[in-house]
């Protein structure tokens, strides 16, 4: 491989992990493809002349190749299909974090019976991005179209259906009085409990 080409397909590499660390902050890392993707779909602007315009001519398996290079060397960090950089932590910048720390106390006011989350974000300027990343994130559950609850709240709810499920069935009507909640609120808990515990059935069938 072209020393030059190989230490071009380096800088590139780097420069769109970093986009993406900063355009998803809550990810721990990215999948590989995504990565490629990102290398291919932003040219650099650079004047011409500029090394920085000089054309990349590596296919993927060779930006593979010099991912696990780069690895192995300890630039980025891959796991499987999936590389980071070394000193990317899930995070988000301050003033966002207190925006999202305000959300979630909402939230968690609200208890068994939140208000829909986009008009809530839309207040706090939380952009709509933010909030995809935070339910990638675990931080919150989504159960159905806009009934959210921080991740802490949904296992304290889990934790009382299970309660009212040892005394009887789990109908909508019993688990909406026990929580004081709406029948909507009621009815997405349960349809989401129902789902989770079919995902682990099938997981382990599958495994």
């Amino acid at each position: 491989m072209d020393p030059g080409q190989r230490r071009l397909a380096e800088r590139r590499l780097l420069a769109a992990l970093r986009r993406l660390h900063k355009r998803e902050p809550l990810r721990a890392d990215v999948r590989l493809d995504a990565l490629i993707d990102e290398v291919r779909a932003a040219p650099p602007a650079a004047a011409r002349g500029h090394r920085g315009s000089q054309p990349l001519a590596i296919g993927d398996e060779g930006l593979i190749a010099i991912v696990d290079a780069m690895a192995a060397e300890g630039q980025l960090v891959r796991t499987g299909r999936r590389v980071r950089l070394p000193e990317h932590k899930p995070t988000l910048e301050p003033e966002m974090r207190g925006r999202v720390d305000r959300l979630l106390d909402g939230l968690r006011e609200a208890r068994a019976e939140p208000p829909r989350i986009d008009g809530l974000a839309a207040r706090l300027g939380i952009p709509p991005a933010v909030i995809g990343q935070l339910r990638a994130a675990g931080e919150l559950v989504s159960v159905a179209p806009g009934i959210d609850y921080p991740r802490d709240t949904y296992q304290l709810l889990q934790e009382r259906i299970d309660r009212i499920g040892a005394g009887g069935p789990l109908t909508v009507a019993r688990v909406r009085d026990y929580l004081h909640t709406s029948r909507r609120h009621a009815e997405a808990l349960l349809a989401h409990r129902r789902a989770e515990k079919q995902r682990i059935r099938s997981s382990r069938r599958g495994g």
